[in-house]
C-alpha cells in the first residue's frame, strides 16, 4: 500500500494568500507595517504564531506582542474561509487518482484543524482523508509545527507498515518540501506553485 500526502495550505487549497492577508492585517492593527510578499515567503510550513514571531523584530522581547497578532490573524483567517476557498483542479485530480488506485491519503495542513475540516467537508473531501495533520494538534512543544507535523505522519504511517519508499508527497514551497524529503521518498511541485 502507498501513501500520498498533500499540504492543504498552497497545493489543496489557496489558503496561503489569504493567511498572509491575515497576518498583515493584524500586525497594521497593532501599529506596524509589514510587506505582504515577505509575509507569503514565510508563511507557508509555520502558524500564524510562528510567522509573527518570525516576522515581528520585537517578539523576542515582547512575546506577548506576537501572540496578540497570531490570535487577531487567525480570527479574520477564519472569518475569511468560513464559506469556503478555491482548490486546485490539478492537485484534486491528483488527490482521486490517489484514491482510485487505493494510496491512503494525508493531508497536512499548516492552518488550524478547526479551519481546514469544514475545507475537507465542502469540497467534499472528508471521507477520502485518512489522517489530517493541522498545526494546533499535539503534541506541542518548542519543535516548529512542520517539523511536528511530519514527525507525527511518519510515525502514524510506520504503525501501518507503509515504508518511506511507498510515500509521495505533494508540497507547494521548496522549504516546506525539505522537511518532507526526511521522511518520503519523492517530494513534487504541482504546476503553479513556488
Amino acid at each position: 500500500m502507498r501513501a500520498c500526502i498533500f499540504a492543504f495550505d498552497g497545493v489543496l487549497a489557496a489558503t496561503i494568500p489569504l493567511r498572509a492577508q491575515s497576518l498583515v492585517l493584524a500586525v497594521e492593527a497593532e501599529g506596524h507595517v509589514i510587506d505582504t510578499a515577505r509575509v507569503e515567503s514565510v508563511i507557508p510550513g509555520r502558524s500564524m504564531l510562528e510567522a509573527a514571531q518570525l516576522l515581528l523584530p520585537t517578539a523576542a522581547s515582547d512575546p506577548t506582542l506576537a501572540e496578540l497578532v497570531a490570535m487577531r490573524a487567525q480570527r479574520s483567517y477564519r472569518a475569511l474561509v468560513a464559506h469556503g476557498v478555491s482548490f486546485d483542479r490539478e492537485s484534486l485530480g491528483l488527490l482521486h487518482a490517489a484514491v482510485g488506485r487505493g494510496d491512503r491519503i494525508v493531508v497536512r495542513a499548516d492552518s488550524e484543524r478547526r479551519d481546514v475540516e469544514p475545507l475537507l467537508a465542502l469540497a467534499g473531501l472528508e471521507h477520502v482523508v485518512h489522517l489530517l495533520r493541522a498545526s494546533d494538534d499535539p503534541p506541542r512543544g518548542v519543535v516548529p509545527s512542520l517539523e511536528r507535523s511530519w514527525q507525527a505522519i511518519d510515525q502514524r504511517l510506520e504503525s501501518l507498515a507503509i515504508t518511506v519508499s511507498e510515500r509521495t508527497a505533494w508540497e507547494a514551497h521548496a522549504a516546506t518540501a525539505a522537511v518532507a524529503k526526511t521522511v518520503v521518498s519523492q517530494v513534487t511541485f504541482p504546476s503553479g506553485s513556488n
